[in-house]
């Protein structure tokens, strides 16, 4: 019996490992000047930007920006499948109606 349930911990462990490990980590944007960095990364995911203005960084370290009259929110995901972190800036509309954050 006690064999039994060792293999059931041991299976439980390893599935809570592996939904985990597949679900991305969310993390604050990149240190450094709001405007700056949000530049960076809004520009880099919205080519079409031309201006960056009002970027202030929240307590949590995401940083809420508007680029030519449209909000964003810019923060980073850890992508644990390829070991690195992606800087994402996200329309505000998107980010609420996808992940129910408001910015």
């Amino acid at each position: 019996m006690k064999i039994v349930s060792a293999i059931v911990i041991a299976v439980v462990l390893s599935l809570t490992r592996l939904s985990l490990a597949s679900v991305p980590a969310v993390g604050a944007a990149p240190k450094g000047d709001p405007v700056a960095v949000a530049t960076k990364i809004i520009k880099y995911n919205f080519p079409d930007c031309k201006r960056v203005s009002g970027a202030t960084r929240s307590s949590d370290g995401s940083i809420w920006a508007k680029c030519d009259g449209v909000s964003y929110l810019v923060f980073t995901l850890f992508n644990a499948k390829e070991g690195k972190v992606i800087e994402v800036a996200m329309n505000c509309s998107a980010a609420k109606r996808l992940l129910n954050v408001a910015c």
